[in-house]
């Protein structure tokens, strides 16, 4: 596979999640619960897309540790393969088998890093001093609130986190 075409690959995933954007935003004002779901959704396929086909990725739950705690609620997670698919449904994921987590925004703001980075940082501690076991912990959005210009809202984010860290 050349490098161009594994770019064109990245390009059609982006141009898809760009055209959701597009719709679900239309609609936001109307009811942002449900854009925020829709959005879940657009990354949950994504995911199932992307990565491991024996992975399970399911949207909206919490996770549940080996001592009965369980995190805040959670946008999307990734599921081992050895996880029941009799639970994949179910809305508490079992801490041993998850293996990311992610937020998703429809629209980046600052403050969604900061919370974000708080959540991480809760939720990977009580997984680990569960089930000593690191997880991945992601945010992700189809568009941000920093303009046009790339690299000033890169130049933002990277503030941001550092700033949050």
């Amino acid at each position: 596979m050349s490098q161009s075409e594994l770019t064109s690959y990245f390009q059609q995933a982006t141009m898809e999640i760009q055209l959701e954007y597009e719709r679900i935003r239309s609609r936001t004002l109307e009811d942002p619960g449900t854009a925020g779901d829709e959005g879940e959704e657009n990354w949950a396929k994504l995911l199932r897309n992307w990565l491991p086909g024996d992975m399970q990725i399911t949207t909206k739950g919490r996770i549940l540790c080996a001592d009965g705690s369980a995190t805040n609620q959670v946008d999307v997670v990734a599921l081992s393969p050895i996880y029941p698919n009799g639970m994949v449904g179910k809305k508490m994921h079992l801490a041993s088998e998850v293996m990311a987590i992610f937020e998703c925004k429809t629209t980046l703001r600052g403050e969604h890093i900061e919370r974000t980075m708080e959540s991480a940082s809760r939720t990977k501690e009580m997984i680990y001093r569960s089930h000593g076991k690191e997880v991945l912990y992601g945010l992700v959005a189809h568009s941000h609130s920093w303009g046009e210009d790339r690299l000033a809202a890169v130049d933002k984010i990277t503030r941001k986190i550092t700033s949050a860290g």
